[in-house]
């Protein structure tokens, strides 16, 4: 067996840097339109199969749990948090496309 070098702490730092940077940028911020859990759940949803969303989607597209799911989630010290993120599911995404269109009017 080959025994392999140490990362270097610069190559680590740099790794890092990158990381963080990729975290600032890798989603645009959330609209609030809602596709997110009209289309899957996350970890702490669950699917309504009447209104084919999550149960816990209020009518203007926010999550009733959100103090319950922010409060867990501050009490593990979790570094990355379900909210805050921003818009993941923003390719060709109608919805988010249309609020987007009329913030630009």
């Amino acid at each position: 067996m080959s025994s392999s070098e140490p990362l270097s702490d610069d190559f680590v730092e740099e790794l890092e840097k990158m990381l963080d940077e990729t975290k600032q940028t890798a989603c645009p911020p959330c609209v609030k339109c809602g596709w997110c859990c009209k289309h899957t759940v996350c970890y702490y949803g669950e699917w309504d199969y009447e209104k084919n969303q999550c149960k816990y989607l209020t009518e203007d597209n926010l999550c009733s749990k959100y103090d319950e799911i922010n409060a867990f989630e501050e009490s593990q010290k979790l570094e990355i948090r379900l909210f805050g993120s921003g818009c993941c599911l923003n390719y060709e995404n109608p919805d988010r496309l249309q609020i987007l269109k009329k913030f630009q009017k």
